[in-house]
């Protein structure tokens, strides 16, 4: 029997995004899961899409459950929320502006099933097993943003129509997507804060896992995990599976205005949390969290 998910999305506008993130995530999510929404302050019909979706799928095999939010509110914050919400007890923690292929989620399910304290995440442009593979992915997307911005505005394209053209020039046939990442090994340290995924049972050992005084909270958790593995090596690091890819629209997402955080103003940086040296002792990354 498939294990149901509940999938935890802020979004704060970008209905086009929105639109494609649906379409991805029902065409190619094979398990049963509840989409929680945290609406925090949509203006441009995201909210209304959202809230009907919830209408449309109520009781469905991939149903919404929509939050709504009169203003802007932190990552953590908004993933607290979501997390109180939800029914089942696999969270994956995704944002709005990703793709993913056909059965992305069965890795993270059956290593969840082996050990429920996993932290787990997939590939992507920004977590790949050498600084190379990062560097030349995330040029790539560079460039066909660029080109599909021209593309759209000759051809009277719409901002979804660029969207997925652009993933189809990056990644070739979607329905017969091949990864890029390099499987040789089958996961490595890390964390890809567009999609977290763990089990509920982890709140149980390190506590909340989302701190509401960093916006950052995905790098703080990944600190906090690795922190308890120091202390105990049987506690597994958070991980980044191989085998599995999603695709980060992060450099058209960074392009995009928001209204200004609710929050912002109480936030921390991770050196007012973790001592520099502990960082770099921890840290998974090719560059430090703060840089």
């Amino acid at each position: 029997m498939n294990t149901p998910l509940s999938i935890i999305t802020a979004i704060h506008n970008g209905l086009p995004m929105n639109r494609l993130f649906w379409k991805a995530l029902t065409e190619n999510t094979q398990t049963p899961f509840e989409l929680i929404i945290v609406d925090n302050h949509s203006t441009d019909g995201s909210g209304q899409f959202f809230r009907a979706l919830e209408e449309e799928t109520r009781g469905q095999k991939h149903e919404v459950v929509y939050l709504p939010n009169s203003k802007n509110q932190s990552y953590p914050r908004s993933q607290i929320q979501g997390m109180e919400a939800a029914r089942y007890e696999v969270l994956c923690f995704l944002n709005n502006d990703i793709w993913m292929p056909q059965g992305w989620e069965k890795p993270f399910v059956e290593a969840l099933q082996a050990d429920s304290r996993l932290i787990l995440s997939p590939s992507g442009q920004e977590a790949q097993p050498t600084q190379l593979f990062s560097t030349n992915l995330k040029r790539r997307w560079k460039n066909i943003l660029s080109l599909s911005k021209v593309w759209a505005f000759l051809l009277h394209k719409t901002e979804e129509e660029r969207l997925w053209k652009s993933l189809s020039w990056m990644y070739g046939d979607l329905k017969n997507f091949v990864s890029p990442t390099p499987n040789d090994q089958e996961w490595m340290p890390g964390i890809k804060g567009d999609s977290v995924i763990f089990h509920r049972e982890l709140s149980k050992i390190i506590g909340s896992p989302w701190d509401l005084r960093i916006q950052a909270a995905d790098w703080h958790l990944y600190l906090t995990a690795a922190s308890y593995h120091e202390k105990d090596p049987s506690f597994p690091l958070p991980r980044v599976l191989l085998k599995s890819y999603i695709h980060h629209f992060g450099r058209y997402s960074a392009r995009q205005t928001y209204e200004p955080l609710e929050d912002r103003e109480s936030f921390k940086t991770i050196e007012e949390i973790w001592d520099p040296e502990t960082v770099k002792r921890l840290w998974w990354g090719f560059h430090l969290p703060q840089e």
